[in-house]
């Protein structure tokens, strides 16, 4: 939930609401997808301090295999993120007139 609202203040944040959204997205990908800390792990942690961890402190195990849970995550905020701008243009719930 958290990781939701950052994101929307990021999206709030820009001027250019495709710029927004866009950051929106990617901000909410890194904050809320998760992973195992190291391969055979059974620990999790965010993607985000996975990434800093094998840039700086951690022996580096690829990042291809963060690849995946990040893509899942940006699926899921581009599905928000649709339903988001449905919602705000009332394309989902108008009325039908006869």
């Amino acid at each position: 939930m958290l990781s939701f609202l950052i994101s929307f203040s990021f999206y709030k944040l820009f001027s250019s609401k495709f710029i927004g959204l866009v950051a929106a997205i990617i901000i909410f990908a890194l904050l809320s997808g998760v992973w195992f800390i190291s391969p055979g792990s059974q620990k999790l942690a965010p993607i985000i301090s996975i990434l800093f961890l094998e840039n700086t402190i951690v022996e580096s195990n690829g990042y291809l295999r963060l690849f995946r849970p990040f893509l899942i995550s940006i699926s899921i905020g581009i599905f928000f993120g649709l339903i988001f701008i449905f919602l705000r243009k009332g394309l989902i719930f108008r009325k039908r007139e006869n």
